[in-house]
């Protein structure tokens, strides 16, 4: 029997992780304000590809307040009508616990207090984070597979594969503006 949405949103409230497939294929997923959830989301970021963020998954452009400290006016375009995968690395996240950029992550010093969000474009995972009623907290892995390290951890599945995952535009949005392309 496949999970509801009421129960895999209980899951997360309760701090467990949860593996979502959507049209990028196979992340993880965690409630973005529970620490220990968090801590244990992020011991899977040495399984990501180089390139890739721990991201916060949201439903639509009204939880963009949620989690960027400041936006531009041009971020509610770009994630409302991105019609395929995009992810935006914004200059101030806020409202996520532990430490997503730690000095172990590569990227540290590059995005150090950045926020990386990308919108589902699944409809099954919108009614999720609906359901939820915030963002999720993610390491993306972008594979059909989900590698051992994460196998371990999640305690249950949602979402369906696609017959071929699509791989994510990552940009990056300053504060007043500015873009520049990390993936295009």
């Amino acid at each position: 029997m496949n999970p509801s949405i009421r129960d895999i949103a209980y899951q997360l409230r309760q701090g467990q992780l949860i593996a979502l497939a959507d049209e990028t294929g196979w992340s993880v997923a965690a409630d973005p304000i529970n620490d220990a959830a968090v801590e244990t989301l992020l011991t899977l970021r040495a399984s990501m590809s180089a390139g890739l963020f721990p991201t916060v998954l949201i439903q639509n452009t009204e939880q963009l307040v949620l989690y960027v400290a400041r936006l531009p006016d041009v971020a509610y375009d770009l994630v409302e009508f991105a019609e395929n995968p995009l992810t935006v690395v914004y200059d101030q996240g806020k409202n996520i616990a532990g430490d997503l950029w730690s000095a172990n992550d590569p990227a540290s010093t590059d995005v150090t207090g950045a926020v990386a969000v990308r919108r589902s474009l699944n409809a099954e995972i919108q009614r999720l984070i609906g359901g939820f009623g915030r963002g999720l907290l993610t390491i993306p892995f972008e594979s059909l597979t989900l590698p051992p390290a994460a196998e371990a951890v999640v305690k249950g599945r949602f979402g369906q594969l696609p017959g071929m995952p699509r791989r994510p535009r990552i940009m990056r949005l300053g504060a007043n503006g500015e873009v520049s392309f990390i993936r295009k």
